[in-house]
């Protein structure tokens, strides 16, 4: 008996692969940087850094991704095509032939080998370069488009020790209007400059950044300690309010001044985790010279090993992957993408604990990253016997037996196991089954959807925070609370894709059974056949509206305490000191507090300003303790200063006073929420407040706009994916993945596109926040409209 050829079943299985490799790896790495596109966006855009230097950020992103999802995608797509072998009863007719498991992992091995490759070179070598990239092209974009950091209305802190705060931006990003600008880098001088307008102005040959003042003054002063009795854990407060014994006030019509480039933007992710910059080499060389330094030296042995153990994960997960899918044939897809997402969880989860047992020195380095793969290969290896000699499997647990009754409950179906019965009874209990039988088959595809949705948040929020975790070693209670808190929110913010990917599942699945022409043949439409599907993803935005405007907020606001208090171990804000605060009240009066102490309702080293609309300085008040009682506020230690128009200043000096002001301890303590912890109500009054004040509120409206129109993407999602799905009839759900995908970026880039156009002044808000929703909305209406019903 000859033997079938070799070489033809290696093709046969890796053709089997490429098709689900690459669609993971689009599907897997879209969603890590699906977050990254409105900030890229709006920097083209509304800030004006050119093209090209944000493209070169987004290619400089690329490699630490693809070092995740390269495994991730191939683990997929051997858990894909090995159900598919085994579904279809390829893998019996093979062993038939003689062919064992052993023989069919070949090629699934050396597709992992090439993968395994490609990401020991991009952990080992690319990455490293690229994140020293990364920041170097930050610090370009800051050195050249200084400006586009620039926030209106907020005291930037962007130039270090140099507080700048701008009234308005112009559209152009030329044009500063209304500056306050507090020089902190001497902390025996208290320096604060005025001035009508501004300009930032680059220069390429001394790598300088020079802010020009029009039209303002200069207030110095020696700084009176603020001597506060004690800091909470915090630094000494360097600086303070101005003294009584010196005080230069003087006026300019243009004055320069160099701004510094030391950015946080330079040296955040050195500080955060250095070695993740350094090449396999420089680890090497920092390990040997930290070799008496057994705590300082344990994070760069970590990542070195990490740098070899990782790419090798890829064989660990195809050994684990494949016996799977082969001894679980009959779940379908679907499951085969729950499986791969539950074993890179668990995988993650491992690692991640055992890295911290590392970095905290309980666990040698070696076995903390090591053990995952191990442990994983062990599993893995244990399978593939099993499963290639048909060990029968022991009686499964209660979870697993619970998880394979959830899938009896909602089989996958093949065609014709399940024809659709037309009722005779009349038209009307005919239709009403069809519509029970769309909407089950719907709500099946979106649990299955929700399920991967919810299981890949984890994996990337793990990814994300993973750093943090092993610095700060929280318990893992509170991390559990933190996803508690944070999974609803990033799954509210994903519901449009599963409703998306949901809806093609369903239409594509009802085309390729027939289904939808048995149902044109029994006369209904298949406008008929959507209406169900319509009425549903209505429900969903209806819903998605409602826990917008009532749980998230919550959610949001319980989430960012667990995370600031109880993972950080920080007090809560409104007892948390805190140094060099600087707020603005509803008129035009400005505070800076070198320390706030809710716990004693005291300020330390306080200034207050009063300015008028051309941002001329008019008063000024210093105090070197402000104690807030039910009557008033109570002052020690400072002077009262009026500046005429002339220049001339008067200084009335006191030792204690009583001073009633508008802002009580409350509007220093009180945080303001941030746009994703405020319900539209919210945020609504919050506009409000400030357009009766003067402000302008343009970027807030857009925010506003968006909350009403975020949850009609929903029901945009089912109505664009239905008729692209229908003209799709031979396609598979592979296909439907990429053209979600598709759908879904194309709805991003546009959406991204119109908010950046009306921050940058250039579209309405309201028209900005429904763009998109117009342009998709009217595509699938004109795509409906021309269905063959």
């Amino acid at each position: 008996m000859r033997r079938p050829p070799i070489g033809l079943i290696d093709r046969y299985v890796l053709r089997e692969l490429v098709t689900p490799f690459a669609f993971g790896v689009g599907l897997f790495t879209f969603f890590l940087v699906i977050d990254r596109i409105y900030q890229l966006t709006e920097l083209v855009i509304t800030k004006g850094v050119p093209f090209h230097l944000v493209t070169g950020l987004l290619v400089f992103m690329l490699p630490s991704f693809l070092g995740y999802t390269l495994p991730m995608a191939l683990l997929v797509a051997a858990l894909l095509a090995g159900g598919r072998l085994a579904g279809d009863l390829e893998v019996v007719a093979l062993k038939s032939a003689g062919v064992s498991l052993f023989r069919l992992l070949r090629p699934i091995l050396l597709a992992g080998a090439a993968v395994t490759l490609a990401v020991a070179l991009i952990t080992m070598w690319l990455t490293p370069v690229a994140n020293r990239q990364f920041q170097q092209q930050l610090f370009k974009i800051l050195e050249s488009r200084a400006v586009a950091g620039l926030r209106e209305r907020i005291f930037n802190t962007t130039f270090g020790d140099v507080v700048l705060y701008v009234e308005d931006v112009s559209a152009s990003q030329v044009a500063l209007r209304g500056l306050l600008v507090s020089d902190e880098r001497d902390p025996r001088l208290t320096r604060i400059i005025t001035a009508a307008e501004g300009r930032i102005l680059t220069d390429e040959a001394t790598r300088r950044i020079v802010l020009r003042l029009m039209d303002g003054a200069v207030n110095e002063a020696d700084v009176m300690p603020a001597n506060p009795p004690a800091t909470g854990g915090l630094p000494a407060p360097r600086g303070g309010a101005a003294a009584n014994t010196r005080y230069r006030y003087t006026t300019f019509t243009l004055y320069d001044m160099t701004l510094p480039l030391d950015s946080p933007l330079r040296g955040a992710t050195r500080l955060d985790k250095p070695e993740r910059d350094l090449s396999l080499g420089e680890l090497r060389r920092e390990i040997a010279r930290l070799a008496a330094d057994g705590p300082g030296r344990r994070p760069y042995e970590l990542e070195w090993h990490k740098r070899l153990a990782l790419p090798l994960a890829t064989f660990v997960f195809l050994l684990v992957g494949f016996p799977l899918a082969v001894r679980s044939h009959r779940g379908g897809r679907s499951i085969a993408l729950l499986g791969s997402l539950a074993i890179l969880v668990a995988y993650y989860v491992l690692l991640t604990s055992l890295e911290g047992m590392g970095l905290r020195g309980t666990l040698p380095v070696w076995p903390a990253i090591w053990l995952p793969n191990l442990l994983f290969a062990t599993v893995g290896t244990t399978l593939l016997v099993a499963t290639a000699r048909e060990w029968r499997a022991p009686t499964p647990p209660a979870a697993w037996r619970l998880m394979h009754a959830i899938v009896r409950r909602f089989p996958t179906r093949r065609p014709g196991t399940r024809p659709i019965i037309v009722s005779p009874v009349g038209p009307r209990d005919s239709t009403h089954i069809v519509d029970r039988y769309v909407i089950r088959e719907h709500l099946v595809f979106m649990v299955i959807c929700l399920g991967i949705a919810t299981a890949l948040v984890l994996t990337i929020d793990l990814l994300d925070t993973l750093d943090r975790y092993l610095r700060v070693k929280p318990p893992l209670a509170y991390i559990f609370q933190h996803f508690l808190y944070r999974l609803p929110a990033d799954v509210h913010a994903g519901l449009p894709v599963v409703m998306l990917v949901a809806t093609v599942f369903l239409f594509i699945t009802l085309n390729r059974h027939h289904e939808l022409t048995a149902l044109k043949a029994a006369g209904i439409s298949v406008y008929r056949v959507a209406a169900p599907v319509l009425a549903l993803g209505s429900l969903v935005a209806l819903g998605a509206g409602l826990f917008q405007e009532l749980v998230l907020p919550v959610l949001n606001e319980r989430g960012e305490e667990v995370d600031r208090v109880k993972i950080r171990g920080q007090l809560p804000r409104h007892l948390q000191s805190r140094q060099r605060l600087w707020v603005r009240s509803a008129d035009s009066r400005f505070y800076r507090v070198e320390l706030l102490a809710p716990g004693t309702n005291d300020l330390y080293g306080v200034t207050v300003l009063e300015i008028d609309r051309s941002f001329r300085l008019l008063h000024r008040l210093d105090a070197r303790r402000a104690h807030w009682t039910p009557r008033g506020w109570e002052l020690s230690d400072g002077a009262f200063r009026d500046l005429a128009p002339d220049g001339k200043v008067r200084t009335v000096p006191f030792a204690r006073t009583a001073l009633e002001l508008p802002e009580s301890i409350d509007d220093f303590t009180r945080i303001q929420k941030p746009v994703s912890a405020m319900s539209y109500r919210e945020l609504s009054e919050y506009v409000t407040r400030l357009e009766a004040a003067g402000y302008q509120a343009r970027k807030y409206l857009v925010d506003l706009y968006e909350k009403l129109s975020f949850p009609l993407v929903n029901l945009v999602m089912v109505l664009v994916a239905v008729p692209f799905a229908v003209h799709s009839p031979r396609s598979g759900r592979l296909f439907g993945v990429g053209l979600a995908i598709v759908i879904m970026a194309g709805y991003l880039v546009v959406h991204y596109t119109a908010i950046s156009f009306a921050r940058a002044d250039l579209l309405p808000p309201i028209v900005a926040a429904w763009t998109a929703n117009v342009i998709f909305a009217g595509i699938g209406l004109t795509l409906f409209a021309r269905l063959r019903t």
